[in-house]
């Protein structure tokens, strides 16, 4: 368990409009706003709940999915009469505009997208509502960018519970762009093999030396720059090979060699900001996430990690990483390692976060 709080502000009602005296909304009543970012950019995000509960930022993963990607399924996680719950579409994604989803041009604009960027539009979001301190709840690339989002802004924070860690390192890049990570799997092979003959045909036709399958770095500079230039068999593959990694229904299995344009819309954002976004954290302009662990010291930020053991995206070994990482730094955590794979709907994994969550609310005193 963790300890009360010298100050108790997990205890106060961190809310916004706190004398408001305001019906809780469900998450199919929820406000739907936009909110001007800047340089034509909008962001659109929706309010539920309490408005005078605790306070949620959920960070949706990707990069490059969208809140209405994930079915309303924060409302299994929070009671509408507890807490203030905050979704955010990131910026260029969804129906934040210019949206990548709707046109491949757009993404234009984001060549330069970084996580200060992104953290900095949760902090515009924050303000905006007039919200001091809220929760951060994120899986996957959410993750990562509500973990810099709290390195950055701790003081904002009243804690962390993040799912399927992915800390935007070169070791976890490597990991599934590296054809050596799936030796002994012929199924995993054959489908990286799909994956990276597009890119392979694409350097011998730039009359560049052949590429080396586990040449990571390599590889997917030259996806991105194919996704970019809005070739639609590249981003189908991209998209295509990390869903297929953590599917766990083999009705959900896609065909990298059919396009299906139902879903093409979100293929074609999650495959840009995904080669961008893990280029430049990784490469072009690494963030630390592990080495600046010590700025949560700044808010007393309590963090659970929840870890599928089986996830084959964002593997086992980074969350222990990070958990070593919090108790090192003197950080309150707790961390739950599971039986189950990627996704927020897999076995166990729903189970586990709403008892991280539940936790919360009991050590906020509410």
């Amino acid at each position: 368990m963790f300890a009360p709080r010298a100050d108790e502000r997990l205890g106060e009602r961190a809310g916004i409009m706190s004398s408001a005296v305001c019906a809780a909304k469900t998450v199919n009543d929820a406000d739907e706003k936009v909110l001007e970012i800047g340089d034509g950019m909008t962001l659109w995000y929706r309010t539920w709940g309490n408005p005078t509960g605790l306070p949620v930022l959920f960070v949706h993963g990707g990069p490059g999915q969208c809140v209405a990607d994930y079915k309303n399924i924060n409302a299994k996680f929070f009671e509408h009469d507890r807490y203030f719950v905050v979704e955010v579409d990131q910026r260029g994604t969804g129906l934040s505009q210019p949206s990548v989803r709707k046109d491949f041009r757009h993404m234009q604009r984001y060549l330069d997208i970084s996580l200060e960027q992104m953290s900095a539009d949760f902090e515009s979001v924050r303000q905006c509502l007039g919200i001091d301190r809220w929760l951060i709840f994120g899986g996957s690339w959410g993750s990562t960018l509500g973990l810099d989002y709290c390195e950055r802004y701790p003081q904002r924070c009243l804690g962390m519970i993040l799912r399927g860690i992915f800390l935007n390192t070169v070791e976890e890049f490597g990991a599934i762009y590296a054809r050596k990570s799936f030796d002994g799997n012929a199924r995993r092979l054959k489908e990286f093999d799909t994956f990276f003959e597009l890119a392979a045909k694409e350097a011998t036709h730039r009359g560049e030396p052949e590429l080396d399958p586990n040449d990571s770095e390599r590889f997917i500079r030259l996806y991105d720059s194919l996704i970019v230039s809005g070739d639609r068999d590249a981003i189908w593959r991209f998209y295509v090979f990390e869903n297929n990694l953590m599917v766990e229904d083999p009705s959900e299995l896609l065909d990298p060699h059919k396009i299906s344009e139902e879903e093409f819309a979100e293929a074609q954002s999650v495959s840009f900001f995904e080669a961008r976004l893990f280029l430049k954290g990784t490469f072009e302009d690494p963030v630390d996430l592990l080495g600046r662990l010590h700025l949560l010291q700044a808010g007393s930020v309590p963090t659970w990690v929840v870890q599928g053991t089986g996830d084959e995206v964002c593997p086992e070994k980074f969350a222990q990483m990070l958990v070593a990482g919090l108790a090192a730094a003197g950080i309150p955590h707790k961390a739950h390692f599971i039986d189950a794979g990627h996704k927020a709907t897999s076995d166990g994994m729903g189970i586990a976060l709403k008892a991280c969550v539940d936790e919360f609310w009991t050590n906020s005193g509410s």
